[in-house]
């Protein structure tokens, strides 16, 4: 009799759970079943960097103007050599007869990578290689004549540059700071005159005492 009571209550809970089941394969079939679109990825296309307009260095090692600035951490407050341009010269206005004028600033000239460049972010610098512009003159006439002979003890200093003519192409040995020794201070960096090379020659310019 016991085994017989058993034996009904397994199959009634054997009921319960089919008839549970059922319901749910019931219900599940009533719910439609949408299959969404397959997304497909819409990412932008890599952008292609444009050139470096200039190299960093020339195969003899020198510097390009945008080298200077690209390899800041490795070119300032370092003696180096830069092939460049004269960009721009600084020439004083004349002063009248009979008149007092301020003084001008030391000589200077801008050095870049293009001979036509006239965007002054472009330039650098370059100073120390005179103290004032009649110095140069007088080495432009002094370049002229003979020669002297030196004498033992000469003391043998530094050649004021005759020929920074807008335009020329130059190998510039200089010390790049960000304050030359002439006062002059960039936070791009100044280039303070060592010594140069000139590569191809500029225009003088026209002289303003014959005009």
């Amino acid at each position: 009799m016991k085994a017989l009571s058993w034996m009904l209550c397994v199959g009634a809970v054997a009921g319960i759970v089919l008839s549970v089941a059922g319901c749910e394969q019931t219900a599940q079939a009533k719910v439609p079943v949408e299959r969404l679109p397959d997304v497909k990825p819409s990412l932008p296309s890599v952008p292609t960097l444009p050139p470096a307009p200039y190299p960093v260095q020339f195969p003899d090692q020198s510097y390009s103007v945008y080298g200077l600035r690209r390899a800041l951490r490795r070119t300032i407050n370092t003696e180096l050599n830069v092939t460049a341009y004269i960009a721009k010269v600084f020439i004083p206005d004349v002063c009248p007869p009979k008149q007092k004028c301020p003084l001008p600033p030391a000589p200077h000239m801008y050095l870049a990578d293009s001979k036509t460049e006239t965007d002054s972010a472009k330039m650098v610098i370059v100073a120390g290689y005179a103290e004032n512009q009649k110095a140069i003159d007088d080495a432009i006439v002094a370049a002229k004549k003979p020669k002297p002979k030196k004498a033992p003890d000469d003391v043998e200093m530094l050649p004021i540059p005759t020929d920074f003519f807008q335009g020329a192409k130059v190998k510039l040995k200089g010390r790049f700071t960000f304050m030359s020794g002439a006062g002059f201070q960039s936070s791009e960096g100044v280039l303070d005159y060592v010594g140069h090379e000139t590569l191809e020659p500029g225009v003088p310019p026209e002289d303003p005492k014959k005009k």
